[in-house]
């Protein structure tokens, strides 16, 4: 019995990884807003979604964050001077819960590295500013006013801990000094950009074959070592 629930829980691990989801996956916006774009960033388990009008310079972000607990402060920043310091002229919305249960959600500009991000008014206009906790995610939602006609941004998205309702430093791993890059606001792939129902990308198809390999491979791994060779004969051939 103990090797059956060991066998299905790992059939249930395997089903999870295997069904990760994307950015372009994800809908459930508490603002009931759709977004044109989006992009899974390579750390932090972050993602960014955006609208974007580049005539009058409107940004309608809603930056995703997940694997928070409460005891989290998150952060998504555009900074104009550059990505070199990343933090030092960072332009931050931050967003944490408090020890009451509501959340704390508000802008600041960073100018040292030894700040504690007190709340002050970005270079840009911000509104619609809000932030929500659920599933172990925060989600930040917000519109900023850039100039006309912008085409990319310097973002950086961050993470640290909170005590007694103040924001932490941040941790100086390698997935929080690395969490900065380019955002290209017209020609970045969004959520609606999908092949057609009744055909299969390569490159997706090719991938999700991959995946179908590996999961086999290690499915068929762990049953041995859990299980014994004569038994995973008698399964699988």
């Amino acid at each position: 019995m103990l090797r059956l629930v060991l066998v299905c829980s790992l059939l249930f691990t395997l089903c999870l990884s295997s069904s990760a989801q994307t950015c372009s996956t994800f809908t459930s916006f508490s603002n009931n807003l759709a977004y044109s774009s989006c992009k899974d960033l390579p750390y932090l388990n972050s993602s960014i979604y955006w609208n974007y009008n580049s005539s009058s310079g409107s940004l309608q972000i809603a930056y995703k964050q997940a694997r928070i607990t409460t005891s989290n402060w998150v952060a998504w920043a555009i900074n104009p001077i550059g990505l070199q310091s990343a933090m030092i002229g960072a332009q931050s919305l931050v967003a944490f819960q408090l020890s009451n249960g509501s959340m704390r959600v508000y802008t600041s500009q960073i100018t040292s590295y030894t700040t504690t991000m007190p709340e002050d008014k970005l270079r840009y206009d911000v509104s619609d500013l809000k932030a929500i906790y659920a599933n172990a995610e925060i989600i930040i939602y917000a519109t900023l006013a850039l100039p006309s006609n912008t085409t990319t941004i310097n973002q950086v998205w961050q993470e640290g801990p909170v005590s007694n309702d103040n924001p932490g430093a941040h941790p100086l791993v390698p997935a929080n000094t690395n969490s900065k890059g380019t955002l290209d606001l017209i020609s970045s792939p969004g959520p609606s950009r999908q092949p057609p129902t009744n055909s299969v990308a390569p490159n997706a198809s090719a991938s999700r074959s991959s995946g179908r390999m590996l999961t086999w491979v290690l499915l068929r791994f762990w049953l041995t070592m859990l299980c014994g060779w004569k038994l995973v004969h008698v399964m699988l051939f």
